[in-house]
């Protein structure tokens, strides 16, 4: 019989699952919610008394999940696998859960954790009683209850108010708990390199936001996610006001990060010369209210568009949008100075290491030597962790500016990615989301979320 269902989207934990359950663990992939929670929840066999949700599930994803197998499978129990902890009250508020598990957890952790809510499902009659044959015995029951890894300790007490009858009933009648094992000495983290003192000019405060350009010294920064985020955060509150240029003309991929098929791109501006009509023929509307106009489908058509084109037709736009945003190629090349020329707004993008800090930094000095420096500037650091080697101090020593926005690692980039999503339309309570958000609401205070677009498409895609 199916004793345990994992839903997840990694196959080396489902390998781990099956190896530690063995004949009594299904598991149903992730990729189905794509066609709604129906098409998972339609794929479980038997009457499980457990289920595993994660890890690489969303906040929306979960929430959907445990409402189907609750309907079905009144009493199961819900352990969700992740490894953030940061906003796991959102999580615990939003959706019934009973416990949270690290994907990083010991056999002997999770064996444990899987015993007692098994028997706490019996004790309060959730369930009824469903011995597990001999030879799938899992050991003792007097373990960590809800392990975020070894070593973490207890979950926050949110987390924990469904097994606290559990926890009273253990404790009257005398079960040690085990003494937990020291944790090691973090090592100290390394000094960063002196740099030379330097600071970028002051902003100006009243210059009105219109062009924003969105620009990085290197690749691989997180530039083209940010951009499309800030379109999308921007058209909440202004719909078919926001276009987003992707002026990375050899090798832009925002059309393909949004799932879009336009039939023209940057490369067919020259020819519609100053003809307004034609022009607004060449943009492709988005489902979140704005227009994209994407970069050449193909290298060699790059040379159909040169800076002065570039330049003249984000001033052209200018006079038709209330925000135009434009992603532009990584460094400092032709294009990349001409959007950087006509902006008002300048969004810089880098990471948490000493190359990309510098190169930013080496990036801003070039922009004061040439007098380019947007009116308006905004530093986001990408994909932000700790231990490190770096604090936010040591990064803004580096750059000689302050840092605006930090935004974590997430795995929700790449789930929102992957399903064609702007990320803070994905999962509203991811912590990357809420940082981009942030923002957003530099530049527009007024664009808080709005539960009318949150996860759209994937509202889309649930079966009628």
């Amino acid at each position: 019989m199916t004793r345990y269902l994992l839903v997840s989207r990694s196959a080396e934990y489902e390998s781990r699952l099956r190896r530690m359950l063995r004949a009594h663990f299904q598991a149903v992939p992730a990729e189905y919610l794509t066609f709604g929670q129906r098409q998972v929840v339609d794929r479980v066999r038997g009457n499980p008394r457990i289920a595993l949700l994660g890890p690489l599930l969303s906040f929306d994803e979960s929430k959907s999940l445990i409402e189907g197998l609750t309907s079905k499978y009144p009493g199961i129990g819900v352990i969700v696998v992740r490894e953030q902890r940061a906003d796991l009250e959102d999580w615990v508020d939003g959706m019934e859960i009973h416990a949270v598990l690290s994907p990083e957890a010991s056999e002997a952790t999770t064996q444990e954790l899987l015993v007692r809510l098994d028997d706490w499902l019996t004790a309060t009659g959730r369930r009824p009683d469903e011995p597990m044959p001999d030879d799938d015995d899992h050991g003792g029951a007097s373990a960590v209850l809800l392990a975020l890894g070894d070593g973490d300790g207890p979950a926050p007490t949110a987390a924990s108010t469904n097994l606290e009858s559990l926890l009273a009933s253990n404790g009257a009648e005398g079960e040690a708990e085990p003494e937990p094992e020291p944790e090691p000495e973090p090592e100290p983290e390394p000094e960063p390199e002196p740099v030379e003192e330097w600071v970028l000019p002051p902003i100006a405060q009243t210059v009105r936001t219109e062009v924003i350009v969105v620009a990085a010294p290197k690749g691989g920064q997180g530039k083209t996610t940010t951009a499309i985020n800030l379109a999308a955060g921007l058209a909440e509150v202004h719909p078919n006001s926001v276009v987003l240029v992707d002026a990375d003309v050899q090798f832009g991929d925002i059309a393909n990060a949004l799932e879009l098929n336009p039939t023209y791109s940057l490369s067919d501006v020259a020819r519609v010369g100053n003809d307004e009509v034609a022009l607004k023929a060449l943009f492709a509307h988005h489902a979140d209210d704005f227009f994209v106009l994407a970069a050449p489908p193909s290298p060699e058509l790059a040379e159909d568009v040169d800076d002065e084109l570039l330049g003249a037709l984000i001033d052209r736009l200018a006079t038709m949008f209330r925000y135009v945003i434009v992603d532009t190629t990584p460094g400092l090349g032709e294009h990349t100075l001409a959007a950087i020329e006509h902006a008002t707004d300048g969004v810089f993008v880098t990471n948490m290491t000493v190359p990309s800090l510098r190169a930013l930094r080496k990036e801003f000095e070039i922009l004061v030597q040439l007098d380019m420096v947007p009116a308006n500037r905004h530093v986001i650091l990408n994909f932000a962790e700790r231990h490190t080697g770096l604090l936010q101090k040591d990064a803004q020593a580096i750059l000689g500016n302050p840092i605006d926005v930090v935004i974590p690692r997430s795995t929700g980039v790449v789930l929102a990615s992957n399903e064609g999503v702007p990320l803070i339309h994905h999962d509203v309570r991811d912590s990357a989301a809420k940082a981009m958000r942030s923002m957003i609401q530099r530049i527009e205070p007024s664009a808080t979320p709005t539960r009318k677009r949150i996860h759209r498409k994937a509202r889309n895609h649930e079966p009628e």
